[in-house]
């Protein structure tokens, strides 16, 4: 599997706004064409130090955000759908093999895209795409991601549980506060565990899509 980032700079401007305007970290967990221009966007946001009702409001006024339906807690991680408009780097990316794992501020304006992807030419493709849309795009790193190996017990007990809880259902059925509660842990301990376990699905997921192609 290969890492990459990507600095970028997009005229549609509703990741930005909220990633440069406000320092909130925006993951786009998946995307679709509904037509006429539209994609549907199922995105999850961390709004940082800013408040999330604040992170929500200002996309909701965001002239590229067509529609938008979210789960806005007091604390924590946003989860939203949104109908975009006219995003060619993100229409380019849904039709791509890459996954945005975040979208962040750079300190030189802009966008630093995370990408991971199961083969490098994926990656190239998704940069040669964007340049030829007349975006401008800057390859700031790509390597091999090393396998972190198998998940520990109390990763897959972590995981197994949130699973049958509900937790990655749309919309959740459980909140990271409660199942932290259920746990008996710290809301970060429980995001930390749960983020690695789930680097490590990812990581064998890809490995399992390479080895198919070969």
């Amino acid at each position: 599997m290969i890492e990459a980032v990507l600095h970028v700079v997009l005229p549609c401007s509703w990741v930005t706004d909220v990633a440069a305007g406000l320092g909130a970290t925006v993951t786009i967990i998946e995307q679709k064409p509904v037509g006429e221009g539209l994609l549907h966007t199922l995105v999850e946001i961390d709004p940082g130090h800013a408040d999330p009702s604040a992170v929500v409001a200002r996309l909701r006024k965001n002239p590229y955000v067509a529609d938008l339906e979210a789960i806005v807690p007091p604390k924590g991680k946003i989860l939203a759908t949104l109908q975009v408009r006219d995003c060619h780097a993100c229409a380019s990316l849904a039709s791509t093999e890459c996954f945005l794992t975040d979208a962040t501020a750079s300190a030189e304006g802009g966008l630093d895209w995370r990408i991971l992807a199961p083969k490098r030419q994926a990656i190239e493709d998704l940069v040669r795409t964007l340049r030829a849309r007349g975006l401008e795009i800057e390859l700031a790193s790509i390597k091999t991601a090393k396998s972190s190996g198998s998940l520990t017990g109390r990763q897959d007990q972590v995981l197994s549980l949130a699973y049958k809880l509900g937790y990655f259902e749309f919309p959740k059925k459980i909140n990271l506060s409660d199942l932290a509660k259920k746990l008996g842990v710290a809301k970060s301990t429980l995001s930390e565990i749960m983020r690695a376990g789930e680097e490590k699905i990812l990581h064998a997921y890809f490995q399992g899509l390479m080895g198919r192609s070969r």
